[in-house]
């Protein structure tokens, strides 16, 4: 060290103060990213207390956190909003509809892309089961918002797009592809990944109704998929 040109030069002292702080610095940035995780755990752990406050208010959990039926019919549910399509089915509010309209409706839970036209004017045998979708979304919104977890009540319902819903019911009755796409501006292939989704969804659904012994529901959304999972939307190629 004693033979190195900076020994005993100012330029060495200047060097190991500004080392000095470079240390000093890294250790104060790491005490704030410490405090920062801190904080954020406790905003999420926050959260998770009021999530878990919503499934007791909802019924999925017990006052213990054991998870009741709804709960286990919510599990089996991934590919839509698991709580609002539990308490539509909790409520018996598919088993008043035929199979086209539970399709129709379901439709909403899948398709998320916003289209240039405005929302279809739907026949009331869709707007009626679309309004009672919308209401239980509410209420959901409502008492998250009561449970203090913060919830936009008007963007969540608006989440659920109805913009398919008469394409859906056209779909189940026969439609061909050709018909269904002059009906609406969204693209082929937003279709195709829409109703691919749709059956998907129906599965789950299936599989949710047989949790809770219901064979009637779980014959509905059955033969929904069957409806529904044919021609150019099903091919294993577009290309064939």
């Amino acid at each position: 060290l004693r033979e190195h040109k900076l020994f005993g030069t100012a330029e060495e002292a200047q060097l190991f103060t500004s080392y000095q702080r470079k240390v000093e610095t890294q250790t104060q940035l790491k005490d704030v990213q410490r405090k920062i995780i801190d904080a954020q755990s406790a905003v999420q752990l926050d959260e998770l207390k009021c999530r878990k406050r919503v499934l007791r208010r909802l019924g999925y959990t017990t006052a213990e956190d054991v998870i009741t039926m709804k709960g286990r019919v919510a599990c089996e549910i991934t590919s839509g909003d698991e709580l609002l399509l539990t308490e539509l089915m909790f409520h018996g509010v598919f088993n008043d509809l035929t199979t086209e309209q539970t399709v129709s409706l379901l439709s909403c839970f899948v398709f998320q892309e916003k289209t240039k036209n405005e929302p279809p004017q739907l026949q009331d045998d869709l707007a009626a089961p679309l309004r009672i979708m919308q209401e239980s979304a509410r209420k959901i919104a409502q008492t998250s918002n009561e449970c203090k977890l913060q919830m936009n009540e008007e963007e969540y319902v608006e989440s659920f797009r109805p913009e398919l819903m008469d394409v859906v019911n056209a779909w189940c009755r026969g439609a061909k592809f050709s018909q269904i796409c002059r009906m609406t501006d969204v693209f082929e292939g937003s279709l195709i990944r829409a109703f691919r989704r749709l059956e998907e969804l129906l599965r789950q659904m299936c599989q949710a109704a047989k949790a809770i012994g219901n064979v009637d529901l779980e014959n509905k959304f059955a033969d929904g998929s069957v409806k529904i999972k044919r021609d150019i939307i099903f091919a294993a190629s577009l290309y064939l």
